[in-house]
C-alpha cells in the first residue's frame, strides 16, 4: 500500500503519522512545498528568548494531540502553562480590565454594565433558534446574550482565536460545541449547570512543549512513520486506472490525502475536484504579523490581553509569552508578543518590518505604561495568509469539497480550512482521516 499526503503542516504530518500506525507497513510519502514542514508552526530562539511564529499551545482537555504525543513516547517534552496564565484581560476604554474566568467573578467585573449583566441572566428564557439558517457569531450572541456581551466578550475572543470578524464568522462552523449546546439544552446557562462546568473558558490547560510548538513538528517529522519531501510542491494529482499519479511523486499511489490550505488546493489540478475551485478560493486568509518584544520583568503578568474591535486599535492584542510558559523569557526580561492583522486589518499585508515594529511598540508601550525605548524588538514573523475564516455558509464549502473527494475512491481531504483551526482540531481530523484511509483499504481488500 502506497499513500501520498500533500501538505506538511500539522494536519498533513499528524495524518501521515497516525495512518502509518493504523496501517503498519504502508509506504507513506509527505510532500511539502516549503523548505521546512510545519506551516505556521515553528519556534525560534534569540538571545535567550523562545518565540513562536504561530500557535502557542493546545488545550489538554481534548485528547487527540496528547494521544499523538503518547504514540511518539514523548510525554516528557510536554509543558503545561503556568497557573498564573489564567489571568486574562481585555481592553475597555483604553484600559486593561481583568476578564472573569468563573461565573461568580462575572458579577463583580466591570466589563459589562448592570444592564448588560442582567441581559445575560435572561439567557435561559430566550427561545431556542428555529430553522437551519447559518448564524454569525454576532447574530447568535446578540440573540442569546445581548449587545454588550458581543462587543466586550465575544468580539475579543473571536479576534484572539481566529483573528476574525464576529459579524462574518459562522457560529456552527467556528464553535460547533456552542451551537450543539443550544440545540440540545435550549440555553447555554442551563447547559453549563447540567454539565456542572465551573469555568467559562474551554476545558483543559494550555499546554506546549519545552522547546515550543515547533518541537511537535520536529518529533513528527523524524518519527519514521513516513518519508518527508520538503521543497516539493505538488501541482497535479491525476487518477489513473492503476491508482494516483503525482507530478512530483514517486510512482503510483493507492491513496492520496490533501492537507493543504484552501487557496493552494484551488490552484492544484486534482481529479474530481475541478468543480470546487471557486468555492475554495472564496475562503479568506487574512494577513498576520507576530512581533515579540523583550520587556523588563514586572510589567507583564498573566496571559495577556485582547482588544475589542470597538476600541479601534491597530493591534489585536498581546500575549505575555513568558507569563504563560516561564522558559520563554530570560532571568531579567519577559517576552511579550504583539499580534497584528486579521480580518479587520488587511493593511498589515502592505506594511514593512519597520512599520510593524513601530506600530506594535507604540501600542504596547501605552498599555504597559512604558516608554517605547524600554521595549526591545527581538524578532518578527509575518504571514500574508494566516488563519482561514469560516464565514457564514462555510459548511456548504466543506460539503461540496467532501462530496467531490468522495466521488474519487482513495482521495481524502483534511486540514484547518475545513475541520477547525486549532491544534486539537487538526489532530482530531488526522485520526478521522486515518480511519477513512484504513477503511478504504479494508474494503478494497474485501472486493
Amino acid at each position: 500500500m502506497k499513500i501520498a499526503v500533500i501538505g506538511g503542516g500539522i494536519s498533513g504530518l499528524a495524518t501521515a503519522f497516525v495512518t502509518g500506525r493504523r496501517i503498519p507497513g504502508a509506504e507513506i510519502d509527505v510532500f511539502e512545498k516549503n523548505p521546512a514542514p510545519g506551516g505556521t508552526i515553528a519556534s525560534y530562539r534569540n538571545d535567550g528568548f523562545l518565540m513562536e511564529t504561530g500557535p502557542n499551545g493546545f488545550l489538554s482537555g481534548k485528547p487527540t494531540t496528547l494521544k499523538i504525543v503518547d504514540m511518539l513516547e514523548k510525554q516528557d517534552t510536554l509543558l503545561p502553562a503556568d497557573a498564573k496564565a489564567e489571568k486574562r484581560m481585555i481592553v475597555k476604554n483604553g484600559r486593561l480590565v481583568p476578564l472573569p474566568d468563573k461565573p461568580l467573578k462575572f458579577f463583580s467585573s466591570s466589563i459589562l454594565s448592570p444592564g448588560g449583566k442582567l441581559r445575560i441572566l435572561k439567557e435561559p428564557f430566550v427561545p431556542k433558534k428555529v430553522g437551519d439558517e447559518d448564524e454569525t457569531i454576532a447574530e447568535f450572541g446578540k440573540r442569546r446574550l445581548g449587545e454588550q456581551a458581543v462587543t466586550w466578550m465575544l468580539d475579543p475572543m473571536v479576534s484572539g482565536v481566529f483573528a476574525g470578524n464576529v459579524d462574518k464568522l459562522s457560529l456552527a462552523s467556528c464553535f460547533p460545541r456552542i451551537h450543539e449546546l443550544e440545540m440540545e439544552y435550549g440555553s447555554l446557562i442551563r447547559a453549563m449547570m447540567k454539565l456542572r462546568s465551573k469555568k467559562a473558558s474551554p476545558s483543559g490547560r494550555l499546554t506546549s512543549f519545552e522547546n515550543g510548538m515547533g518541537q511537535l513538528i520536529e518529533m513528527l517529522a523524524v518519527s519514521g512513520a513516513f518519508t518527508l519531501y520538503t521543497g516539493t510542491g505538488v501541482r497535479e494529482v491525476r487518477k489513473a486506472e492503476a491508482g494516483f499519479i503525482l507530478d512530483q511523486g514517486h510512482g503510483v499511489y493507492d491513496a492520496v490525502v490533501l492537507a493543504v490550505p484552501a487557496y493552494s488546493l484551488a490552484e492544484m489540478t486534482v481529479s474530481g475536484l475541478e468543480g470546487v475551485a471557486e468555492s475554495l478560493v472564496s475562503v479568506p486568509y487574512p494577513p498576520m504579523a507576530v512581533v515579540p518584544f523583550a520587556v523588563k520583568k514586572g510589567f507583564a503578568d498573566g496571559f495577556g490581553f485582547l482588544i475589542p474591535s470597538v476600541e479601534n486599535r491597530r493591534i489585536l492584542g498581546a500575549l505575555y509569552s513568558s507569563g504563560i510558559f516561564p522558559n520563554r523569557g530570560t532571568d531579567e526580561y519577559d517576552l511579550v508578543t504583539v499580534m497584528l492583522g486579521g480580518d479587520r486589518h488587511y493593511e498589515v499585508r502592505e506594511m514593512d518590518r519597520a512599520q510593524l515594529v513601530d506600530t506594535a511598540s507604540e501600542e504596547l508601550a501605552g498599555f504597559l505604561k512604558l516608554n517605547r525605548n524600554e521595549l526591545e524588538n527581538v524578532g518578527i514573523f509575518r504571514w500574508q495568509r494566516s488563519i482561514p475564516q469560516y464565514y457564514s455558509g462555510h459548511y456548504r464549502i466543506v460539503e461540496a469539497v467532501e462530496a467531490a473527494a468522495a466521488s474519487v475512491p482513495g482521495l481524502f481531504v483534511t486540514g484547518n480550512a475545513f475541520y477547525g483551526i486549532g491544534i486539537n482540531d487538526c489532530t482530531l481530523a488526522a485520526f478521522m482521516t486515518a480511519d477513512k484511509v484504513l477503511d478504504f483499504f479494508e474494503k478494497k481488500e474485501g472486493e
